[in-house]
């Protein structure tokens, strides 16, 4: 199972199917495709931050560059999907190829999922015209025992290993850990979570952990760019329906 896999579990209901509402869920996906592409031994990164990195030194990880080294397809559509991108823009900063990468990330990942049994896809339609999509699980047993392992760490203070620590930081400030450990633990579950992501830069190889450095950069930078395109657009809405309202002059005769 891929670190991508993992995440994406998470956000799906095993019942009823549905993906939870996760803040840039495909970029986040995209930054942990680039953590499996690291540590299967196809990249390597330039020009990131080095082991030992301050907060404010790993924001720079977004221009690092990400070079592979093993061209060879792995037969994982999205690991695969992941690699052509990097090949296809090799002078791109990580934070451009992330987002590249997150375009199809959450399909290609479905996909596999489904290939592989993990997952289902029901196509239905919601009141008999609009299509919708969803993916109950079909074989819960590694999910099942992943949510054992991260409440072990977020909630009884286990040491996670490098895999671990790299899904915990991708998670963190996604709004999905709650729903791993319940509401009762769930302060507490962030609060570790939160130090985890902020520590765990010598737990973790330098690749994977500029690999989720550039995803926290790349959210942020997105987050950002959202956000004004948002205030522009009800500046300009608010600007017309103040035209619309403002009384018309009469001419004078």
């Amino acid at each position: 199972m891929l670190i991508a896999e993992d995440f994406l579990l998470l956000a799906v209901d095993d019942e009823t199917g549905k993906l939870a509402t996760v803040d840039n869920l495909g970029v986040r996906l995209a930054g942990a495709l680039l953590a499996d592409l690291a540590s299967a031994n196809k990249t390597l990164t330039r020009g990131g931050p080095q082991a030992g990195a301050s907060r404010e030194e790993r924001e720079k990880a977004g221009d690092a560059m990400i070079l592979v080294t093993d061209n060879t397809p792995t037969g994982h559509i999205a690991l695969d999907a992941a690699l052509q991108t990097i090949l296809a823009t090799p002078d791109a900063p990580a934070r451009k190829i992330i987002e590249a990468i997150s375009k199809d990330a959450e399909e290609n990942l479905l996909a596999a999922l489904v290939e592989r049994g993990i997952l289902e896809k029901e196509e239905q339609k919601l009141f008999r015209m609009l299509p919708i999509t969803r993916w109950p699980a079909a074989d819960s047993s590694h999910e099942t025992a992943l949510r054992e392992t991260l409440t072990k760490v977020l909630v009884e203070g286990a040491e996670p290993d490098e895999r671990t620590a790299t899904l915990i930081s991708l998670l963190y400030g996604s709004g999905l850990i709650g729903g791993v450990v319940g509401k009762e633990h769930r302060k507490a579950a962030r609060e570790r979570a939160e130090e985890i992501a902020g520590s765990e830069w010598g737990v973790a190889t330098l690749a994977t952990q500029i690999a989720v450095a550039a995803t926290v950069a790349t959210v942020a930078t997105v987050g950002a760019a959202v956000a004004t395109a948002l205030i522009l657009q009800a500046g300009k809405e608010g600007e017309a329906a103040s035209a619309e309202a403002a009384p018309t002059e009469t001419p004078a005769v």
